[in-house]
């Protein structure tokens, strides 16, 4: 009897707090999609040493993984017993941590594979933000025409001023100047990769103003169909991706609307200051190719 296999490996990336979240909760309510909390697998783990382009492994990621396994209400799945061989990280793998990059990648990858086919699902969302910059890694460590990168951008005033009021309750806080300089260099990522095909591009402002039509173009790009379940579903869905601990997360799951944080908690004075020296351009220098790309003129402004 054949074993079923993983059709779509689906990474959603981004600036943090330009809209990962919902779109993540919406496409998971999809019947044949399946959803974890943010993993942070190839961001704490994993660091670019100039000058090389590729992420290497800098740190040990299994106390992580237990860590992930226990949010997510998981055993571990076999791919995990991998990492669980004392033997194997004291003598091939920690002495050398650099040259086993790409295969902890792959065991990384397998144990989410493992965990979807264990729900009975085919195709899984890993969301973590920061893996924008783990996009060379993660191209590198997974089949290409099974891999998909979704792209979430947004105003960049309202993601400056929204991030830098949730960094406060974060191990590191961000200052407007890091807030400003972090939108400017993901979204310079962003569009490093908009002609590529397995990347699509999705803005925070579209998904709130017409969800259903925003997620049928990412949904046809996946190759799956529309279910207009998703819309009563994604708030329920919400729950089991979101920690206790990512209390800024809390409103994901309300009816969709679009928030807008800056003149709530940016004096005008710093409203210009970080107006300035946004590159805007980028934003829409995106939505502009990735639209001509696909033919879509769906959510044009």
């Amino acid at each position: 009897m054949t074993q079923p296999a993983i059709e779509r490996r689906i990474f959603i990336v981004g600036v943090p707090r330009s809209g990962t979240t919902l779109v993540q909760s919406l496409l998971a309510a999809h019947s044949e999609i399946t959803s974890y909390t943010e993993s942070h697998f190839f961001r704490k783990h994993f660091s670019k040493v100039s000058p090389l382009r590729l992420p290497i492994l800098t740190r040990d990621p299994r106390p992580r993984l237990s860590e992930f396994l226990e949010e997510n209400g998981e055993t571990p799945p076999p791919a995990a017993e991998w990492f669980s061989e004392k033997k194997r990280w004291a003598l091939e793998i920690r002495p050398l941590l650099p040259f086993q990059t790409l295969p902890v990648a792959r065991q990384l990858i397998r144990v989410l594979d493992e965990l979807a086919l264990r729900r009975g699902a085919a195709n899984w969302i890993e969301k973590t933000p920061w893996h924008l910059s783990s996009i060379p890694l993660l191209e590198k460590a997974n089949p290409v025409d099974r891999t998909y990168f979704i792209h979430v951008i947004r105003n960049g005033l309202e993601v400056v001023a929204s991030l830098h009021k949730a960094s406060q309750e974060w191990e590191q806080s961000y200052d407007l100047e890091a807030c400003v300089a972090r939108w400017n260099t993901d979204l310079g990522r962003s569009l490093d990769r908009v002609d590529c095909s397995n990347h699509q591009f999705v803005a925070y402002e579209h998904i709130t103003s017409d969800p259903e039509d925003t997620i049928k173009l990412l949904l046809d790009g996946l190759g799956l169909a529309w279910e207009p379940a998703i819309l009563e579903d994604y708030g329920s869905t919400s729950e089991g991706i979101i920690t206790t601990r990512e209390d800024w997360k809390s409103g994901v799951g309300r009816a969709i609307r679009h928030s807008a944080t800056s003149e709530e908690t940016l004096t005008p004075e710093q409203r210009e200051w970080v107006t300035e020296r946004l590159d805007h351009h980028l934003y829409d220098r995106i939505l502009k190719r990735s639209r001509r790309r696909t033919g879509s003129t769906a959510g044009a402004a």
